[in-house]
């Protein structure tokens, strides 16, 4: 065997992240998570979120949720040169006492985001660029998904809520 090469370096990339509130219907959202996450398809306990997830399309259709929708589109729009994108998947997740998120990215997509429903301690941290997201109702993320983040462990009595979404650029034919 010959090795011609063998770069370990690191590079810097174009990132984004943008953080804000809005007003929003939470307990709308609160009962249609605590509805999916009983149904058939849920993704509890099979995804980097180990706790109540409702399935990855759940919210993609609902009026409510596409509505809400509407604000992210602009502040991209407004903000962030980007091709064309669509949304892809769109869920909602109830972190129940003794869970967290384990620290991923959503690499196959363009953007993603979060936006909480209830005022919780467990902090949305991005380590890389040391950010952290403190829920409450209507605080929202969104970023690059190429971009490390995760939850640690909360022993709260209570669970957080929130929806989480990912949207990638519409491919040309």
């Amino acid at each position: 065997m010959e090795i011609h090469k063998n770069f370990q370096k690191k590079i810097e990339l174009d990132y984004f992240f943008i953080e804000g509130t809005l007003p929003i219907d939470s307990n709308y959202f609160i009962n249609q998570i605590d509805r999916g996450v009983t149904e058939e398809g849920n993704m509890n306990g099979k995804t980097n979120i180990k706790s109540k997830m409702t399935s990855f399309r759940y919210f993609n259709n609902d009026s409510n949720f596409l509505k809400l929708c509407n604000n992210f589109i602009d502040v991209i729009d407004e903000n962030i040169k980007m091709d064309a994108y669509e949304l892809r998947d769109a869920w909602g997740f109830r972190c129940d006492n003794g869970s967290r998120t384990l620290f991923h990215s959503h690499n196959n997509y363009a953007w993603s985001g979060v936006v909480y429903l209830n005022q919780h301690p467990q902090t949305l941290d991005f380590p890389g660029i040391k950010q952290k997201v403190k829920p409450f109702p209507g605080k929202f993320a969104l970023f690059s998904s190429f971009l490390k983040h995760g939850c640690e462990r909360h022993s709260e009595d209570y669970p957080k809520y929130g929806l989480s979404f990912n949207w990638d650029n519409i491919l040309a034919w």
